[in-house]
């Protein structure tokens, strides 16, 4: 119901009241006149929401003018708030019939990648693996500095093969072959660090000890020895490690007089 209809009603009680309608009559009276207080109030609610969203579009809408001016080549921006756009003050009775503008939904679309496509495709893991099987083969066919280089591309394409945690061990041997002893070790930490798990770790601890002896860590050396002889006592590795061991001072801290390095 409207406010005019309402205080129209409102009205007719008070003349209904005042002919003699009763105690009923004047409670209907009262409680019309307060639905059109509270109707009053919400109708000047809006009427001000309305005002302030007008004057905030305004505003947002002169800015963008002034600021937003296209380069030459560059080609005109739609702009944020659309041209047709506009703040209707209406009354509580009236229902608006605009429908909202048409806002652009078009997103860029990225074009994927061919070969996770194609890898995607594929039914099984069978041709993952013999991919992977022949990139190694052919890793290990090269020598010195390409072969470490293709060994270790090959742990980053593949870091769950099973052979992973080798190609970094032998990418650490190549390296050395190479002249690039702070690769090796790289290489030899990286296999340690990735596959603590792995059957290359007792490789990977002989080379870094190779690597703390390089530089002089005696202290280090050691304990990496050790490691390598309690945690992996039937490896070759832990043999040449008991051997280079047995060159080292007993206590840890001591200088060894002539000592043989360990093998790299």
């Amino acid at each position: 119901m409207s406010i005019r209809a309402r205080e129209a009603s409102a009205a007719l009680l008070l003349l209904v009241g005042c002919a003699g309608g009763g105690d009923a009559a004047r409670r209907d009276m009262e409680t019309l006149r307060a639905e059109v207080r509270s109707l009053r109030k919400d109708n000047e609610d809006l009427v001000r929401k309305v005002e302030a969203l007008g004057a905030r579009v305004e505003v947002i809408s002169t800015r963008l003018a002034r600021s937003a001016v296209p380069a030459k080549d560059e080609p005109e921006k739609a702009p944020v708030i659309p041209p047709d756009l506009a703040v209707v003050r209406v009354e509580p009775s009236a229902r608006s019939a605009r429908t909202p503008p048409p806002v652009s939904t078009s997103v860029a679309i990225a074009e994927p990648d061919p070969e996770r496509l194609e890898a995607l495709s594929r039914r099984n893991h069978r041709d993952l693996a013999a991919d992977a099987d022949s990139e190694l083969k052919r890793a290990r066919q090269r020598a010195g500095g390409d072969r470490a280089r293709a060994l270790e591309e090959f742990a980053a394409r593949y870091p769950r093969h099973p052979s992973a945690d080798n190609a970094l061990v032998e990418a650490s041997v190549a390296w050395v072959e190479a002249g690039r002893a702070e690769a090796a070790c790289g290489a030899a930490r990286r296999a340690a660090d990735e596959y603590p798990a792995g059957d290359a770790m007792s490789d990977a601890l002989e080379r870094l000890a190779w690597c703390e002896s390089r530089r002089g860590a005696r202290d280090a050396e050691r304990r990496l020895l050790e490691r390598l002889v309690s945690e992996f006592p039937r490896t070759s590795a832990a043999e040449r490690a008991g051997t280079r061991l047995a060159t080292l001072p007993g206590r840890t801290g001591e200088s060894p007089e002539g000592p043989a390095r360990s093998s790299p």
